[in-house]
């Protein structure tokens, strides 16, 4: 595994790079079964290291952001990776001009977690692009439990007319179902606990169309399950699965955003899917 400190030197590398794999560090088991699947393709893995200040809405969650840079780089070199690129900040922001390109429809980057994180999908559309720029990569590796930020990298990518294909893994769960992310490490055993009721509720908002309960009356049942719960709910929906839009007659996801505590996290399902 080769590290590159240094954007200049990456690019003067001319490497090739079939699998990109951003993340920003911390890593989990979910990002470990991205890169599993990238060695499912041949051709060279790349992953980037970058906690990314301007898609945080608020310092204070910047600052609990977990950093375990020693740990992640032992965890690479295990699984076996070719380039790890771990960039300066000056080095991202000086590299090529800002994305300025707005994306349509709204829903991609102003609703759901777009409404109560404004800026957030623009600033991770921005650090993509210039990361597509850098790594030049075939395939880039995305979880699902972040699927917004799958809708709004797939526009980016039409958009510049990138060549870049989206491969997107299911979410990884815990045994009990709570989707792994780094914002689970700053959770008490007892949270831990609590935080299971979020996959349950989405399982819940699954069963129910499946028994075929209307769209609001499903969103209704699950503000519902929380009005007792330690759990504050952000905010639950129903959307077109390719365009994130109030949609009752096409593929379905359900969404989900929740504070317990001071942790924000998300997850979601698909209720209904011609093909995934």
């Amino acid at each position: 595994m080769k590290i590159f400190k240094s954007v200049e030197k990456f690019i003067s590398s001319k490497l090739q790079v079939q699998s990109f794999v951003p993340t920003m560090g911390n890593l989990h088991q979910g990002h470990l079964s991205l890169i599993t699947e990238a060695k499912k393709k041949s051709g060279n893995i790349c992953v980037s290291l970058y906690v990314n200040e301007n898609q945080f809405t608020n310092k204070k969650d910047f600052d609990l952001y977990p950093i375990t840079l020693d740990s992640d780089i032992k965890n690479l070199k295990k699984i076996g990776i070719d380039y790890l690129l771990i960039p300066e900040k000056k080095d991202i922001e000086n590299f090529s001009r800002p994305f300025d390109v707005k994306l349509e429809p709204k829903e991609i980057t102003e609703d759901l977690c777009g409404k109560y994180r404004p800026g957030h999908f623009l600033a991770v559309i921005d650090i993509v692009h210039r990361f597509f720029q850098i790594v030049k990569p075939k395939n880039i590796l995305l979880g699902r439990k972040d699927y917004q930020q799958i809708i709004a990298i797939s526009e980016l990518i039409k958009i510049y007319n990138y060549n870049i294909d989206i491969i997107s893994s299911d979410t990884v769960r815990n045994k009990n179902g709570l989707a792994l992310s780094s914002r689970n490490n700053l959770l008490s055993k007892e949270e831990m606990k609590t935080a299971n009721e979020i996959y349950r509720s989405l399982l819940l908002s699954k069963q129910l169309y499946n028994n075929n309960v209307s769209l609001n009356e499903i969103i209704a049942k699950i503000y519902k399950v929380f009005e007792k719960s330690e759990i504050k709910l952000e905010y639950f929906s129903i959307r077109d699965l390719k365009t994130l839009q109030h949609r009752n007659d096409s593929d379905l996801i359900a969404l989900i955003a929740v504070y317990l505590g001071d942790i924000r996290l998300i997850d979601n399902i698909i209720i209904k899917s011609r093909a995934v």
